[in-house]
């Protein structure tokens, strides 16, 4: 079983509620005009499994000497010491990767996704030596560094905030994936991360379910 911290959308949310409809029954049905159905499935398949989020801390493991509860408490330390964070997203690329992605300043979810890494570090399993060699290929020293102290590479200054739409494309699938969200996306309103949500993977493959929202609680100085 692993557990991961993400940025999920408020249900109620205009957010949410383009993720639903990216991830919707009627678009795995039928695809969006310019990608193959099967092609298209196979682009959303990873985006459908770990859900419609942002990572704060990616998935990992439990040490056997703590429990769910440990997990819990942690994170509402710092759940406690942050305030909500208003965020305008718009359509980028990220490493290849179709992705929402902030526009201006990034430094209150940057020091979010660090005290999240760093209250998850003393309860979390060291990664297994073959998982850091496959997860290590194509990395650098940093980010080979960071892999093995933090079972991510893409942590503090290498975190990139930002919510995957779909696997790798090509040029011609990125420009239709773009006509479809192009013009929703731009409409979202001001994005409010104002809660972790905690997810649970409950067997290897498994879809990730949220299982606890925690809001943040510190109040904003104007």
């Amino acid at each position: 079983m692993r557990y991961a911290v993400y940025f999920c959308p408020a249900p109620a949310s205009a957010l949410a509620a383009l993720g639903r409809d990216w991830l919707s029954v009627e678009l795995a049905a039928h695809g969006i005009p310019g990608i193959p159905l099967t092609r298209w499935n196979a682009m959303l398949a990873d985006v459908r499994r770990y859900g419609w989020h942002a990572t704060l801390r990616s998935p990992f493991t439990l040490s056997p000497d703590v429990d769910l509860n440990d997990l819990r408490q942690a994170l509402q330390v710092v759940a406690r010491s942050h305030a909500p964070i208003n965020l305008p997203l718009r359509c980028a690329r990220l490493a290849g990767f179709p992705a929402l992605r902030p526009v201006g300043d990034c430094k209150a979810v940057n020091a979010l996704a660090a005290a999240c890494i760093e209250a998850v570090e003393p309860l979390r399993l060291p990664l297994a030596e073959t998982d850091f060699q496959r997860r290590a290929s194509g990395l650098d020293a940093i980010e080979t560094h960071y892999l093995g102290r933090y079972g991510y590479p893409y942590v503090f200054e290498r975190y990139r905030f930002h919510m995957t739409l779909s696997a790798p494309a090509s040029v011609e699938e990125e420009r239709a994936l773009q006509r479809w969200l192009s013009l929703r996306a731009s409409m979202l309103p001001t994005a409010r991360l104002d809660a972790l949500t905690l997810c649970v993977e409950p067997s290897p493959g498994a879809a990730f379910e949220p299982l606890e929202r925690i809001a943040l609680q510190k109040v904003s100085v104007a």
